[in-house]
């Protein structure tokens, strides 16, 4: 899954199916045997979790060794190959906590197949509450959660690695974090051409604005590219943050994760539904810790219509497509006066 550019988006339709029914084609009785040969933890009770949106098995279980519950988060086995990005967050997880930005503890994690068919991970519970559930504040205070989530972002700029791109699978095995693509612009324009069509199929867009629209991304080509690239978390919705009050207390699920330009995090960030808009106090959060970076709205814009492109694709496989969706791809193409 390393030369795809966003895997909710660009997985096999089939996989995407397979998902409405994972709960149902589980063997739960496998739970016990996996805390019980992993960690050596005494498993007294599980229940799945509510989360709709998510693709994998997640179910949150009570040992007898620990006070607080777990979480086991597993597929169905259904790629050949197997899910080594559930390793691969295992190894993201610990660097983000040494600089003190709060995120989930994956405990273990294991892709090998040899004693269960699947690949899961088990982590700690995060502190604080989901927002999209729990936020029932004022504007003021999620204003205030916005800011201190660009301060995360920046935060996660410190994290720097070789190439660009999606991890590679193999140094993830090998304990080692790199990218795939030799440049920024490379993880781009990955699977670009194919959303493009797609949504000239859907009748989205007419062929001659996409046409135009894939010269746009030739055009910033300079400005896309990077000498050193950092650690982008990729998928900041409410859903995958916690808080407490009007702080972030965890950011979570890094499926996502890339290496390359932390302006595709603000960019793409305000892109996922939020209670009140979201864009301004995040960069503000954001340049308490680093300055913005020069022609940053011109890059802004390439990475929000970079965003909103495989977005759309997404809703229309999903069959989620709604006229919120499709104003925020239209104000995309406005930046470009299309």
């Amino acid at each position: 899954m390393s030369d795809i550019y966003y895997p909710v988006a660009h997985r096999l339709q089939e996989e995407i199916d397979s998902f409405k029914t994972r709960y149902d084609n589980f063997d739960t009785s496998l739970i016990p045997k996996i805390f019980i040969e992993s960690l050596k933890l005494t498993v007294i009770d599980f229940k799945p979790s509510k989360s709709w949106g998510s693709s994998h098995l997640i179910y949150f279980v009570t040992v007898k060794e620990k006070r607080e519950p777990l979480v086991l988060r597993a597929n169905l086995g259904f790629n050949r190959n197997p899910e080594t990005v559930m390793v691969i967050e295992k190894l993201i997880t610990e660097k983000v906590t040494k600089l003190g930005v709060p995120t989930n503890t994956v405990i273990y994690a294991d892709v090998s197949r040899k004693k269960f068919p699947f690949d899961f991970q088990i982590q700690e519970v995060l502190q604080g509450k989901d927002p999209e559930i729990y936020f029932k504040g004022s504007k003021a205070d999620y204003n205030k959660i916005s800011f201190d989530l660009g301060i995360k972002i920046a935060k996660l700029t410190k994290l720097k690695f070789k190439k660009f791109g999606r991890f590679n699978e193999k140094s993830a095995i090998n304990g080692k974090l790199i990218g795939t693509k030799n440049s920024f612009f490379d993880y781009i324009t990955v699977c670009l051409d194919d959303d493009i069509r797609y949504l000239v199929k859907a009748k989205v867009i007419n062929n001659n604005k996409s046409k135009i629209i894939r010269q746009l991304f030739d055009q910033h080509k300079a400005i896309i590219n990077l000498d050193q690239g950092s650690l982008i978390h990729h998928d900041l919705a409410d859903h995958n943050i916690t808080f407490q009050g009007t702080k972030v207390t965890g950011i979570f699920d890094w499926e996502t994760a890339v290496i390359g330009d932390p302006v595709l995090d603000l960019a793409s960030c305000p892109t996922w539904r939020t209670f009140y808009p979201r864009e301004e106090k995040l960069i503000k959060g954001y340049q308490t810790i680093t300055d913005l970076p020069d022609n940053f709205k011109e890059k802004m814009n390439i990475y929000r219509l970079r965003t909103m492109l495989w977005k759309i694709v997404y809703a229309i496989r999903m069959d989620i497509l709604n006229e919120q969706r499709k104003e925020t791809f239209y104000n995309a193409l406005k930046s470009f006066n299309l």
